[in-house]
């Protein structure tokens, strides 16, 4: 069911990626609701297999979807869904580095301790936006060039020293309160506990995206969202990797 679901994924990512036109005159970076729920379907196996690519076959020959000519898309599809899970795998691995969690754990007990945690974050999320992530002692500098920050810049790199196609664009860790505590260069936001990665990775333990264009590592991504637990099982945080995935069409 998993590799389903990140099969399900790769498709309607490289849909968003490829020339997407629709007879309702949709915009061209939109993807028209009838395709996502045909892979939702064959997602949750509600049509069979032969049904779904009848389905996009038929999406094809209707220029529904445009799908350009001499290129190794297939191919890349099939290596993004297999990486996907590498990554899956290796983001885990991550999560329980002991270091990490233990700087979580420690994260935690500092903002229970704040009287008003909420207001806090709303007022440190206000001033992210102007936080100089060059600048000694900004709020974006300490959370880039801390310990756990050097740990997580160590584990990109060693993936871009692989023979991996979709590397690591942007992984950042924040505690159980959703502050960031970790990351390997400055997000969007500071606050994250009101994404929806953020709020399904902590329901769920995981959370996949479909596919997008990611703001603040500036690439068409895949993330992967994963619940962080301390050794007793309980929640601390949650660390999102994002994946670009824009050499899929080269």
């Amino acid at each position: 069911m998993k590799s389903r679901i990140i099969l399900g994924i790769c498709i309607i990512f490289i849909i968003s990626l490829l020339s997407v036109s629709a007879i309702s005159a949709q915009p061209s970076s939109q993807i028209p609701s009838w395709i996502k729920t045909a892979v939702t379907f064959w997602v949750n196996d509600q049509i069979s297999d032969q049904e779904f690519i009848n389905a996009i076959q038929y999406f094809v020959e209707n220029e529904i979807i445009q799908v350009p000519q001499n290129n190794d898309v297939v191919e890349n599809l099939h290596i993004l869904q297999v990486e996907l899970n590498e990554k899956i795998r290796d983001s885990r691995i991550l999560a329980n580095n002991i270091q990490i969690q233990n700087e979580l754990v420690k994260s935690n007990e500092s903002f229970s301790k704040i009287e008003n945690v909420e207001f806090l974050i709303l007022q440190l999320d206000e001033r992210w936006q102007d936080s100089d992530p060059n600048e000694l002692d900004s709020i974006a500098y300490n959370l880039i060039h801390n310990e756990l920050g050097e740990i997580i810049r160590q584990f990109i790199q060693e993936d871009i020293n692989s023979e991996s196609k979709f590397k690591y664009a942007e992984i950042f860790v924040t505690n159980a309160y959703g502050a960031n505590v970790a990351q390997s260069g400055k997000t969007s936001d500071f606050r994250q506990d009101d994404e929806e990665w953020w709020q399904e990775a902590k329901k769920y333990g995981i959370f996949l995206s479909e596919g997008g264009f990611d703001e603040s590592s500036g690439v068409y991504s895949s993330d992967i969202a994963i619940q962080v637990l301390d050794r007793e099982g309980r929640f601390i945080g949650v660390l999102k990797a994002v994946i670009n995935v824009e050499s899929i069409t080269s």
